[in-house]
């Protein structure tokens, strides 16, 4: 398609605005390229005039490709970049968040130029679009492990039934407990920010093996207290037709009502020990499945989590839910911020 070297690209209020190029030879432009910008009133008398250079035209050219509103017409601005046929892929496979392409391209490039050429290929919006796109990616398949690991726990031998799960062979561990151990070690996240570390038991004989010391956001010390999906959280009285904690919830709220006493007689150890503050902790239970209880079952479990004081029982079905939950707010976000950036770049640039 032949390009005019002269066009008039705007007319009203008494105002006409012109561009040509200039320094063109037989039809061929090389670096004597010029580009003239200039404007006139209604009666031909000139306002404005203005020669842009070579690189000065590449400037102006690099910039407006930036933005996808204007070279493609899009309804939200993205990035388009004139680079490499390796990173305009790698551009591409981000927008798509498909990690795993984006992964085997990286390990594909052979210089720390290729990945310089990157990151400077990417700006700030796209290189938190390749942050937040790699933690959705991780934040949905661990919790499609979690689970598995239940589905595991509650139909076969968890400890054995894992090595047929390559994916779940990094939880691997001698006892149930652990295995679930292992899964929320590496997944705090699920906790959402109230916890920002996780400080080891094993320094203290107070604790288990299977219970987990938490800092919360304000520097208090906090226990989750981890038990098995299969076990059983409550039985129904056929006399007075309700439910009541089971056997196997009675021993483990009676272990954590232990647990709350010796964190406030040993308080100054603990204290000392991890470097963080002993004021009413809370105990979290992590136990059962509740995936197939009904309302009256559920509403049980309510009412026993409001008449304990700084304990709360959370089944692994919860902890599924609240992952989830967590995924969906991003979405959630991530959607309204592409719409917020899209209305914003289409006011900046209209």
């Amino acid at each position: 398609m032949s390009t005019p070297y002269h066009l008039e690209i705007f007319r009203g209020n008494n105002k006409r605005l012109f561009i040509n190029y200039s320094g063109i030879s037989e039809g061929v432009a090389n670096e004597s390229l010029r580009f003239n910008i200039y404007a006139t009133n209604d009666f031909g008398t000139p306002i404005f005039t203005e020669q842009l250079s070579i690189d000065e035209i590449r400037k102006l050219y690099n910039h407006l490709s930036a933005i996808s509103v204007v070279t493609e017409g899009a309804t939200k601005s993205s990035k388009i970049i004139e680079t490499t046929e390796e990173i305009n892929l790698l551009i591409q496979k981000l927008e798509e968040s498909d990690l795993e392409t984006i992964s085997i391209l990286l390990h594909q490039f052979k210089s720390d130029d290729k990945i310089k050429g990157l990151l400077s290929a990417l700006d700030k919006i796209e290189i938190e679009h390749l942050h937040g796109a790699f933690h959705h990616k991780y934040m949905k398949e661990e919790i499609s492990y979690l689970k598995k690991l239940i589905e595991l726990e509650l139909n076969y031998n968890i400890t054995t039934e894992i090595e047929n799960h390559p994916e779940l062979v990094k939880y691997k561990a001698g006892q149930p407990e652990k295995i679930f151990q292992n899964w929320i070690e590496s997944n705090l996240w699920v906790f959402g920010i109230e916890y920002i570390k996780h400080h080891d038991a094993r320094k203290i004989a107070l604790f288990s093996e299977g219970d987990l010391l938490m800092e919360s956001l304000d520097g208090y010390l906090d226990l989750i207290e981890l038990k098995r999906p299969k076990h059983t959280l409550l039985k129904f009285d056929d006399s007075h037709k309700c439910h009541y904690p089971h056997n196997e919830l009675s021993l483990v709220l009676g272990q954590s009502l232990f647990y709350m006493q010796k964190l406030s007689e040993y308080k100054l150890n603990v204290e000392n020990e991890y470097k963080t503050k002993v004021l009413m902790p809370r105990v979290k239970i992590i136990i059962g499945n509740t995936s197939e209880y009904d309302d009256s079952q559920l509403h049980c479990l309510r009412m026993i989590n409001s008449d304990l004081n700084s304990i709360q029982i959370i089944s692994y079905s919860d902890l599924v839910k609240y992952g989830n939950l967590l995924i969906e707010s991003y979405e959630k976000y991530n959607t309204y911020k592409e719409h917020h950036i899209g209305e914003m770049s289409d006011k900046v640039f209209s």
